[in-house]
C-alpha cells in the first residue's frame, strides 16, 4: 500500500521509525478531558496501538504503534468517544493552556475560554507556510509560555494608586511584593508606582488591605514571533490589556499576514525579520 504520510501528517497521523507504524495524536483542547474519554483513548490504544499512551508537551494524547490498516477504525473509536485527531505538519495547533482564573490562585484571567475561541476560529485555516503555535496563560508565571509560541496571550493586570478607593495606612506591603521594584514609598509611606518596571502580576492589587491600590485595567498581552526548538527566539509584545474579542481579531490578523507574507518554510519569526518586527506588527494591529 502507497503512504501519502504528509497527508497523514495533516491528519494527526506521524510515522515511527518502526516500519510501517504510525502514533495517533489525538486532540485534547487545554489538557482537559473527561474519564469516559481517557477510557476510550485507553480502549484503542490496547485494541490498535502498542497498548501504552503518551502525553505530549503540547496537551495532546499519543497513541503509538497503530497500523495504516486500522485508520478507519480509529477515527469512527475516535467519533464515537467525541474525540478527534490534532493537526500536525503546516497548520495551527491546538493552543496550550494553563488552568487560568478558573482554578489557579495565581490566576488573573479566564484562559480555557480564549483557548476554545482561539481554537474554534483557527483550527480550520488553510495550509501554511510552517506549524503556527498559539499559548495561553492566565498570569505572569507565564506557565503555558506564551512568549515561545508564535502567538502567545497572558494575562496582566495594570494597577494604580488612587486613595479614592481606600484609605493607604502606608503599610510598604505593596512595595515588599514588588519583585520587579515598580513601587518605592514617598515620604509618607505611600506607594509610587513606575509603570516601566511592572510585571503587571496584580499582585500589589490583591495584598493591599485597603484596596488603595486596584486594578486599572485587565485584559491580555499579546506577543507575536515566539519560537522554540534549534533556535529559540521570545515573542515581540504587540499589544496590551486588550479583551477576548480583540484577541481573536488579532490572531486572525495574525495568520492572514503570515500566509500573505510567508514564504513556503518560513517560521512566522523569520518572516518578521525578513519585512521587520515593527513592519510586521504594524501590518497585524492596523
Amino acid at each position: 500500500m502507497e503512504i501519502d504520510e504528509a497527508t497523514l501528517k495533516g491528519g494527526g497521523f506521524i510515522k515511527l521509525k518502526q516500519p510501517d507504524r504510525f502514533a495517533l495524536r489525538v486532540k485534547v483542547l487545554a489538557g482537559d478531558t473527561d474519564p469516559e474519554q481517557l477510557r476510550a483513548i485507553a480502549g484503542i490504544a490496547e485494541k490498535f496501538g502498542d497498548g501504552e499512551v503518551h502525553f505530549t508537551v503540547r496537551q495532546s494524547v499519543e497513541i503509538r504503534g497503530v497500523s495504516v490498516e486500522d485508520f478507519d477504525a480509529i477515527h469512527a473509536a475516535l467519533r464515537e468517544a467525541g474525540l478527534s485527531t490534532a493537526a500536525c505538519g503546516p497548520r495551527v495547533r491546538a493552543p496550550v493552556v494553563c488552568p487560568g482564573s478558573a482554578t489557579c490562585k495565581r490566576g488573573l484571567s479566564e484562559t480555557v475560554g480564549l483557548a476554545k475561541r482561539l481554537d474554534e476560529a483557527l483550527a480550520g485555516s488553510s495550509i501554511l507556510p510552517h506549524k503556527f503555535k498559539i499559548g495561553v496563560t492566565g498570569c505572569s508565571a507565564q506557565c503555558a509560555k506564551p512568549q515561545e509560541n508564535d502567538l502567545g496571550f497572558r494575562g496582566s493586570v495594570q494597577p494604580v494608586f488612587d486613595e479614592r478607593d481606600g484609605d493607604c495606612i502606608a503599610c510598604g506591603v505593596c512595595a515588599a511584593v514588588c519583585w520587579p521594584g515598580a513601587i518605592t514609598l514617598d515620604a509618607d509611606g505611600r506607594p509610587v508606582i513606575d509603570p516601566t518596571r511592572c510585571d503587571f502580576d496584580g499582585k500589589c492589587v490583591s495584598s493591599c488591605p485597603t484596596r488603595a491600590i486596584r486594578a486599572q485595567r485587565l485584559g491580555w498581552q499579546v506577543y507575536i514571533g515566539g519560537c522554540f526548538g534549534s533556535r529559540p527566539r521570545l515573542g515581540v509584545l504587540a499589544e496590551s490589556f486588550i479583551d477576548d474579542d480583540r484577541a481573536v481579531d488579532l490572531a486572525y490578523a495574525a495568520l492572514d499576514v503570515y500566509q500573505r507574507l510567508g514564504n513556503r518554510g518560513e517560521r512566522l519569526r523569520d518572516v518578521m525579520d525578513r519585512i521587520g518586527h515593527d513592519e510586521f506588527i504594524r501590518e497585524v494591529t492596523r
